[in-house]
């Protein structure tokens, strides 16, 4: 046999790679390839969705960008399964043999697509005496985009946020590369805020659900991440005399915190939202992955439905009931031009908080054929590492709450301070 040439995770070729070597050895009737087929038709009806999801897998990841000496992470749920299993721990022998040979963990990803048609892990329901937290009038609060990368860009954000001492830190969102039960360990292994025992602080570390985490159906985001933070459920409320930060769940469905009809179990999430958003004199923050704006048209179009609901909120309790709204997923950082939204809130993308990627160019949104525009902003980041070449720097956001203000900073990963701003709570559109 020839010796075997080992296929890299975090590399978009590696990747195609391994995915076209599954689709191959089903198309050959490899015997452990066929044996990790679990849907519910017959063995034929099998082959052809689990080829069918192949190719569309393979279609995707190849118009996908990996910036020169980054890793590589796929937006794709399949492809997301693949690189998991790639990179897993637990199986040293990721290696592609020698033609005739199967990928031994090839029967794994394949697995993994029928394992989508089984369901989602339970949501879970939020109670008021755990789910709802009161903060201090004045604390320090370090919001995290897109983290959960075992890397470099992860570990200086987590650096220089301690050195600012937060008092709680909250992720948005993706842990790569897809929210597997290893990937889920080590992301909690890299958790910066923690006690004298090196676990995550419990009721100061948060983590909302990606799109990344439901890869993996959620099952261990659910469990093992939320057990481990102390967090009862994927949304939750923090609040003080002044502010109400509510961490939301848009990944379970994607685009949506609980308005649509696509999943009644979200409905929970809504109500608990509702009531919250009915309390007097308190200004409201969300919190959550998926973004309900964009520069960018694909990312807009993907937003509108998160938008939609975001309108219906707007329309019941008032056109200021939501202040402001952090968000990830797009791995950029950008400051949105709040006059020029549709729907009037403080937009705040900070999805660059691990993932490699170009340094941002853009000097305007995107405009379709119509000459539409897509959401403007005010400021982009758009600095990159001077020694990485062309891979832009990650950020987080700092809020310092002081009673009725909160002053917010956006921070690289080497210190520097690329923005600031100031919200008050007698602020208005």
């Amino acid at each position: 046999m020839q010796d075997p040439k080992k296929l890299d995770a975090g590399s978009k070729n590696d990747v195609v790679a391994a995915l076209t070597n599954a689709l191959e050895q089903l198309k050959k009737n490899d015997p452990k390839a066929l044996a990790a087929m679990s849907g519910a038709g017959s063995q034929a009806q099998n082959k052809t969705a689990a080829v069918d999801a192949l190719k569309k897998s393979i279609a995707v990841v190849k118009t996908e960008d990996q910036p020169e000496g980054q890793a590589f992470h796929s937006r794709d749920p399949i492809a997301g399964l693949f690189q998991s299993e790639m990179e897993s721990s637990v199986m040293p022998e990721l290696q592609a043999f020698s033609e005739g040979n199967p990928v031994v963990w090839i029967p794994a990803g394949i697995k993994g697509i029928f394992e989508h048609c089984n369901g989602k892990y339970p949501f879970k329901t939020a109670t008021r005496s755990t789910s709802e937290i009161t903060i201090g009038n004045q604390c320090k609060i370090a919001l995290f985009g897109d983290w959960g990368a075992d890397n470099d860009h992860a570990k200086n954000v987590a650096q220089q946020a301690m050195a600012h001492k937060p008092d709680y830190i909250i992720h948005l969102g993706d842990i790569y590369y897809s929210g597997s039960e290893d990937e889920c360990q080590t992301f909690l292994r890299n958790w910066p805020l923690k006690d004298i025992a090196g676990a995550p602080i419990k009721g100061r570390s948060f983590a909302l659900n990606g799109n990344h985490e439901m890869y993996s159906l959620g099952v261990p985001y659910f469990t093992t991440v939320l057990n481990a933070f102390g967090q009862e459920a994927s949304y939750f409320t923090l609040v003080n005399d002044y502010w109400q930060l509510h961490g939301l769940d848009s990944s379970y469905v994607p685009f949506s915190i609980g308005a649509g009809q696509v999943d009644d179990r979200l409905k929970v999430q809504w109500n608990w939202l509702r009531e919250r958003l009915a309390i007097p004199k308190k200004r409201n923050i969300f919190l959550s992955h998926n973004q309900p704006v964009s520069a960018h048209l694909p990312e807009l179009e993907a937003a509108q439905a998160l938008m939609d609901e975001a309108r219906i909120l707007l329309a019941e309790f008032g056109s200021e009931s939501i202040f402001g709204w952090f968000f990830g997923h797009e791995h950029r950082c950008a400051i949105y031009d709040d006059t020029a939204l549709s729907a009037r809130f403080r937009a705040r993308l900070i999805g660059n908080g691990a993932i490699g990627h170009h340094p941002q160019t853009e000097t305007a949104p995107a405009k379709d054929d119509s000459g539409a525009s897509a959401s403007p902003f005010v400021w982009v980041n758009k600095r990159s590492l001077a020694n990485k070449g062309l891979v832009a720097v990650s950020s987080f956001a700092l809020l310092s709450i002081n009673r009725d203000k909160i002053h917010i900073d956006y921070i690289d990963e080497d210190g520097f301070v690329g923005y600031s701003e100031d919200w008050s709570v007698d602020q208005h559109m």
